[in-house]
């Protein structure tokens, strides 16, 4: 029954940019942590291809809220939200420079860093407080029941 309404509503999709935000977090502090280590590349992870599997998620759930549960649990063609977003989005990966390579080998940026960092904690922060309000609707909801 809970998996349902997690998979029914925005919780799930809410989830994963979270997690999504905490994981690139932890790989942009990285990044700032090298910034003077030699032949330190630059890492991020594929945002291009997690924003894919988020609009994919969007379009599945939009499709799926106008059918009944009936038809929802019938349906085995659309995939899955842990199919959508699977464990290499949140793989790092060397990110393609921003700027000339230093004589070190190292393609740091410190203010590409920084303001994407700053982007990140923003969506991150923004998820999170989407997904307290869901739930404290879920809470809501159910209090009111007993």
């Amino acid at each position: 029954m809970t998996n349902s309404i997690n998979q029914s509503s925005a919780i799930s999709i809410l989830e994963q940019i979270a997690k999504f935000g905490e994981r690139r977090q932890q790989v942009l502090a990285g990044n700032i942590a090298n910034i003077d280590t030699p032949n330190y590349r630059m890492r991020d992870l594929p945002l291009d291809q997690f924003k894919q599997a988020l609009k994919n998620a969007i379009e599945n759930q939009a499709v799926a809220s106008g059918k009944s549960l009936d038809e929802r649990a019938v349906e085995s063609s659309k995939p899955d939200i842990e199919e959508l977003f699977t464990d290499g989005l949140f793989q790092a990966e060397v990110a393609s420079p921003q700027n000339l390579t230093f004589q070190d080998a190292n393609n740091r940026s410190i203010e590409h860093q920084s303001m994407e960092m700053t982007k990140n904690s923003m969506m991150q922060a923004f998820a999170v407080e989407l997904l307290s309000s869901q739930y404290r609707a879920l809470e809501t909801v159910i209090s009111e029941r007993l």
